[in-house]
């Protein structure tokens, strides 16, 4: 349990309480493999793909689609469509990035509220990131050395961390550096990117036999982390303008780091696509560093407004949902999995299932009238994401209680 100042940054609550709103529709949707919703089109290149799914969801798609027409996968790879494997940006990739960067605007403020004792509070956070992400996972598919986004985030906060050691030149420097690096490794060797790269089943405490490296694979490879990581250091550099509380600075931070960090990401990756080299253009899985630079420089865009109305402005009519849910991050983070664990209890979790099961044939049967069984068996189109909704709003009265008590869990 811990208290929370007064003297909070209400956009950085609301910043983080929106993006952790949009993880809760992302991840009901891919947990009820909700399929054709809505907003298809190519994202920043993509194959075609929703918004409200990932991009490299399209090449998944692409694949299960020509093999049912008897290609084989050797066929698939020499298609032109095989260049743009997980190649693209939606709304949906933005989730990750957006929330690693509030973990580096944050940092230059948590430095200042834990004065001498700050080292010890990043190497023990590091620590707890890194085990409660192996733990989450576990949860969800069985105990193994998972390596997800809570992890990444551990390391990119250090990595940020020790960057508050740098001016603001070396700053720029360690981020052009890191990214850099990334590239060359992702270009130029073969294990950077498939180290674990395989058909076989994941090693955990109930298949033994399993592949070791796999579990690796779940978000990004741990060593892929120093991507996100180079993305925090950029809000480190908006950070220290928030830490000032120059409201001018602030402001002036936002758009022209977002403007220039943009430029650069966007610059990259369409040089990849037309030059053909794609592993330079924007990839989640592989977060290569056009995807680092455009996201984060669209986080410090999307902070700046959201700053100027919330804090400057002062219109806060609207900030009450996605503020309960920012100031309670760790814990909204978390409920998915309690609560998904206490539907299934229920036997509350097949309502959400994106294909017809038992459960939803006998409530739609319950009557004749076909838009009552359109609502419970098809989660396609709009009404998928309405049932993603549904979900989210679920999970956001769950985190309301605890607020309500004033239980908030910080690491």
């Amino acid at each position: 349990m811990a208290e929370l100042r007064k003297d909070r940054i209400e956009a950085i609550d609301v910043f983080r309480g929106l993006t952790i709103f949009l993880m809760f529709i992302v991840i009901a949707i891919g947990a009820g493999g909700y399929r054709n919703l809505p907003q298809t089109a190519s994202w920043f290149g993509s194959l075609p793909i929703s918004t409200w799914n990932h991009a490299d969801i399209a090449w998944e798609r692409f694949v299960e689609k020509k093999t049912e027409e008897g290609f084989t996968e050797e066929e698939i790879n020499t298609m032109p469509e095989a260049a743009l494997k997980n190649v693209g940006l939606t709304l949906t990739d933005l989730v990750a990035p957006f929330f690693i960067f509030i973990v580096g605007l944050c940092l230059p403020l948590s430095r200042a509220k834990h004065g001498r004792e700050w080292w010890n509070h990043v190497l023990s956070r590091t620590v707890k990131l890194i085990f409660f992400g192996i733990l989450y996972i576990s949860l969800i598919l069985g105990l193994s050395w998972w390596w997800g986004i809570l992890q990444a985030i551990g390391v990119s906060y250090f990595m940020a961390a020790a960057s508050l050691k740098l001016n603001r030149k070396g700053r720029w420097i360690a981020v052009f550096g890191v990214l850099a690096f990334h590239m060359l490794m992702s270009h130029f060797t073969d294990w950077w990117l498939n180290f674990g790269n395989t058909s076989e089943p994941f090693f955990r405490i109930s298949t033994l036999s399993g592949n070791m490296a796999k579990p690796l694979r779940v978000h990004c490879l741990p060593w892929v982390s120093i991507s996100y990581g180079a993305l925090t250091i950029i809000g480190v550099m908006l950070g220290e303008a928030v830490a000032s509380k120059d409201r001018k600075r602030i402001l002036t931070d936002s758009f022209r780091l977002g403007a220039i960090f943009m430029a650069i990401g966007y610059a990259i990756h369409k040089t990849g696509l037309m030059t053909g080299v794609t592993s330079l253009s924007f990839n989640k899985p592989d977060v290569t560093a056009s995807y680092a630079l455009f996201t984060a420089g669209l986080a410090c865009v999307v902070f700046g407004l959201l700053y100027w109305i919330v804090d400057v402005k002062k219109y806060k009519g609207w900030i009450f949902p996605f503020k309960q849910l920012g100031i309670n991050a760790l814990l909204a983070y978390f409920m998915q999995i309690f609560m998904r664990i206490f539907f299934r209890a229920l036997h509350l979790e097949a309502f959400f299932a994106g294909e017809p099961n038992d459960q939803l044939q006998q409530w739609a049967g319950l009557w004749t009238w076909s838009g009552w069984q359109h609502f419970w068996l098809d989660k396609t189109g709009y009404n998928g994401l309405f049932w993603a909704l549904l979900w989210s709003v679920c999970l956001w009265f769950c985190v309301y209680a605890f607020n309500k008590r004033k239980i908030y869990w910080k690491l």
